[in-house]
């Protein structure tokens, strides 16, 4: 089951998620540059999703190419801007014309409790305060990667410069923002659920 879903959001933004099996997408037709990327890929899973999300790309304008900046952040040849995520199954990207905007995709676990104190600040602590739950925990943290990829400078602290102000579950939205100093950028969040998945795509309000 290769393709899996769209998501409107809005006329001017939508996203593409692709289901992941090992062994499933042809490389044989990747450019020269994609395939040198491919093999630097040691685990078959990595190499999975990568190819993932040039077939996503594929499926959206089979004319577009992909690059990446001396960050890591993705472009295509288009006016439209991309973010792209993947998590153990599923891979996913968003093209949209929003200057800033992040995607992120996340699988809810366990492991999220223990690594709170990574990404939490004090702030956001008192607000959760006895509402802890691995969903809320996830789709912070989410919420901060998200706007970490719209964001792409180097030196971020998710704790110190990225802060979700809100996060309401039930609405599946949310707000947040970027400080360093005087700049300050603000985010709208957006959350989807996908069987054991969260995902969530940030853009500048």
């Amino acid at each position: 089951m290769p393709f899996l879903k769209e998501i409107i959001i809005n006329k001017k933004t939508k996203i593409k998620l692709w289901k992941v099996d090992i062994g499933e997408i042809d490389s044989s037709n990747l450019n020269k540059h994609d395939k040198n990327i491919l093999d630097l890929k040691k685990d078959n899973l990595y190499k999975e999703q990568f190819l993932a999300v040039r077939k996503l790309i594929e499926l959206e304008d089979s004319d577009y190419t992909i690059r990446y900046d001396k960050l890591g952040k993705p472009s295509i040849n288009s006016n439209l801007n991309i973010s792209i995520s993947h998590s153990s199954q599923i891979a996913a990207i968003v093209f949209s014309n929003n200057k800033r905007i992040g995607l992120d995709v996340q699988l809810i676990e366990s492991k999220i409790i223990n690594i709170q104190d990574k990404f939490l600040n004090i702030s956001e602590k008192k607000k959760i305060g006895k509402n802890l739950t691995m969903d809320l925990l996830t789709m912070i943290w989410s919420s901060k990667e998200s706007i970490f990829k719209a964001i792409s400078k180097k030196g971020i602290g998710l704790s110190q410069n990225i802060i979700i102000d809100q996060v309401v579950e039930k609405a599946k939205n949310g707000k947040g923002y970027y400080i360093n100093g005087n700049q300050k950028i603000r985010f709208h969040l957006e959350f989807f659920y996908l069987n054991k998945y969260i995902i969530c795509y940030a853009s500048e309000i």
